[in-house]
């Protein structure tokens, strides 16, 4: 009894207890919510926006909306009954038309091909996928086909872990592995001996390690930039070229690319080897397999033109299936045309710059600001010609003439005030000296008003046009206008004014001789198919004309009727500023210390040298020995040229030396450089030209060539 009388106090205690606290914490809770509520903590949101909702009465809306959203269905279902059908049927069209014609390029008749090749080239507005699954369908020559054709770049493959960059120290390792696989080779030995060797290039310290790029050090950014060099050189032997590919060269330099990807001058010299890799045997197969159709696809839409011109080039060495298509080798660049043709070229015109000369820098349209040149500061050293960062000379409201009756007309033609029908306007490069006493009647016909220009060509001229911009290669650029089918070459060479000077393997350095580089193109030409069923037109600036002659002597003597040919087709030469009997720039050692070792090129164009009396001895005989007597215009320079490192103004060419007596002389107001530059289309030099190469057009249709 007790014990249960104790138990019940427990209960009613512990009861009592919690109702106790809960009443405690019941008040608490009233206390804070009256003292929360006499300020309202909404105030402080009182500037904030709130969103503005209605609400609708579903009920109300849901017949309407059950009523659209059937009719919605009816309509789509409508719509899918005919058009999705179609849809379907389009897109399986656009693919079969694809498969179909990538069968025919692939397994049809040459002609076929051909027509296959240029409707698939059209072909852009298939999705991605679609282009991957064709692209590994393609085969090498396929993929060449329409890599020439300009197509779409998605129709290739990308080499291999494309996305994967090796350092610049493995792929330096790589390429010094190439180049010692080429051994026993003299040039790839000192190649190896100058290049790889810690004391010919020393290890930059402090601030000069990093380069534009921060894991390529400028020491590994030097190394590489010789072992490419040295790889253009080597490249040039057909053994050399087999070792390479062989030996997977190609995969190495994709590393290259992918290195120096935004480096123009790393580019060019990459495409160089690349075009030399491609010269010797059918590796279409070899390029097709290791990627680099890919990147030469990408190469030819490049903004430099001569990446273009030498992936063009590369291009046209693959492509096996192009009847109309050619080889180039080394230091022969086709200018004109770029991809596949229809027809065969009607003329062949070629193109040969002089001493330190370039193809795309002494065949430049003139700079309306001329400054004065540097002999030995690179006159037209195309390695070192910046052509991406040349600006085009800005426009001007109105030309700078002196004469006040020209000013006046030209005021009035910006008038706008009425003119007569007739009138016309002298070339601005006019020669003083015009002597044609030799010219046939066919050129006199044809170059009727030869020294002025009507009124209306004249206003149609891009003079200065900031939009167009001045040409870095005018044969290219203005001769394909007035002959579309026209074929241009620019030969070039590397020449120096010294041996201190002289770079690259010695081997070069001493292999500058005229006849013997003349051998060495005229091998090139003949390969190249030249003149072979068309007129050839030579163009030579200074030094140039001595190789054009020298050539033409060779091909003229030589026992192979494809060699004899290339001089027999020979319709015209035009020599600008061509020392027939040397130049006085020979004789300048004493002005510069650079000049005490004169190079080969040097030596041989001292004045009266009895190299050059026989060498212009020999060509006057071939010339009027061949079946057809070529046209001969000679333009020689009118002025002074003024060379700042010797502080003074020098006739490189005297009028003497230039004069061929042969075919027509000019006497040009301008100097020894701008030969070779034209004002514009508009200029008796390049109105000269376009009649010299109609003139032998003509003389081949009535020979029946």
């Amino acid at each position: 009894m007790y014990h249960d009388l104790k138990l019940y106090n427990k209960l009613f205690g512990g009861c009592g207890l919690a109702s106790f606290i809960g009443l405690v914490g019941y008040e608490a809770y009233r206390t804070y919510s009256a003292v929360s509520n006499l300020v309202d903590t909404r105030v402080l949101d009182i500037d904030r926006k709130r969103p503005d909702y209605i609400y609708i009465k579903h009920h109300i809306y849901r017949q309407s909306l059950q009523e659209q959203l059937e009719q919605e269905k009816e309509n789509s279902r409508l719509v899918n009954v005919v058009v999705q059908p179609f849809g379907k049927w389009w897109k399986a069209l656009k693919h079969s038309v694809a498969w179909r014609l990538l069968k025919i390029a692939q397994e049809g008749e040459q002609s076929d091909r051909l027509k296959a090749i240029k409707q698939l080239a059209l072909i852009d507005h298939l999705k991605d996928w679609d282009f991957q699954h064709l692209a590994q369908l393609c085969d090498a020559q396929t993929a060449v086909s329409l890599a020439r054709s300009n197509c779409d770049s998605r129709w290739f493959l990308p080499p291999r872990q494309y996305g994967v960059e090796k350092s610049a120290h493995e792929v330096l390792a790589s390429i010094k592995g190439l180049i010692e696989k080429l051994a026993p080779d003299r040039c790839a030995e000192y190649a190896l001996e100058h290049t790889f060797t810690s004391h010919q290039i020393k290890e930059p310290v402090g601030d000069d390690v990093v380069d534009h790029r921060l894991y390529v050090s400028r020491f590994e950014n030097e190394q590489l930039k010789q072992a490419l060099n040295a790889l253009v050189h080597l490249t040039t032997v057909e053994e050399n070229c087999r070792k390479i590919i062989e030996a997977g060269g190609l995969m190495e330099l994709i590393e290259v690319e992918k290195l120096y990807s935004d480096n123009i001058d790393m580019k060019l010299t990459l495409a160089r080897i690349i075009a030399n890799l491609s010269v010797h045997g059918d590796r279409a197969y070899d390029f097709f397999a290791s990627g680099w159709i890919n990147i030469l696809s990408k190469w030819q839409k490049d903004v430099d033109m001569r990446m273009q011109v030498t992936t063009d080039l590369t291009l046209s060495n693959l492509d096996r299936d192009d009847p109309n298509s050619f080889s180039y080798e080394y230091n022969v660049y086709p200018l004109y045309p770029k991809g596949r043709r229809k027809n065969k070229p009607d003329v062949d015109v070629i193109f040969v710059h002089g001493l330190l000369g370039g193809v795309f820098v002494t065949w430049r349209q003139k700079d309306l600001k001329p400054q004065a040149a540097s002999l030995l500061e690179g006159i037209a050293s195309s390695n070192d010609e910046e052509i991406l960062t040349l600006q085009p000379t800005p426009p001007k409201s109105h030309p700078s003439i002196s004469d006040t009756a020209t000013k006046e007309l030209i005021q009035a033609l910006q008038e706008d005030e009425p003119l007569s029908s007739e009138w016309s306007v002298v070339f601005p490069d006019l020669p003083l000296v015009a002597d044609e006493k030799y010219t046939s009647p066919g050129v006199r016909k044809n170059f009727e008003g030869r020294y002025s220009v009507s009124g209306d060509k004249w206003l149609q001229e891009p003079l200065g046009d900031e939009s167009i911009g001045r040409s870095f290669c005018w044969p290219m650029e203005w001769l394909p206008k007035d002959f579309p089918n026209i074929r241009v070459i620019g030969l070039n060479y590397e020449s120096s004014l010294s041996q201190w000077s002289a770079s690259g393997c010695p081997c070069e350095k001493y292999d500058g001789k005229l006849e013997k580089r003349a051998a060495e193109f005229l091998k090139k030409l003949a390969r190249s198919n030249i003149g072979q069923d068309r007129p050839v037109v030579w163009v030579g600036h200074s030094m140039g004309g001595l190789l054009i002659k020298s050539i033409m002597n060779q091909a003229a003597a030589s026992d192979d009727p494809a060699v004899r040919r290339i001089a027999q087709n020979s319709r015209a030469v035009m020599f600008l500023g061509t020392p027939h009997r040397g130049s006085a720039i020979a004789k300048l050692k004493q002005h510069t210390s650079a000049l005490v070792w004169p190079s080969v090129e040097v030596r041989e164009l001292e004045e009266n040298s009895l190299h050059l009396l026989h060498l212009n001895k020999t060509f006057l005989k071939t010339i009027n020995q061949l079946p057809k007597k070529p046209e001969i215009v000679t333009v020689c320079e009118g002025s002074a040229t003024a060379l700042t490192s010797f502080k003074l103004p020098l006739h490189i060419v005297t009028e003497k030396s230039a004069r061929l007596d042969e075919g027509d002389f000019y006497l040009s107001k301008e100097d020894h450089l701008n030969l070779s530059k034209p004002m514009c289309r508009q200029s008796f030099l390049y109105q000269r030209l376009i009649s010299t190469i109609w003139c032998a057009m003509q003389s081949a249709k009535e020979a029946g060539e």
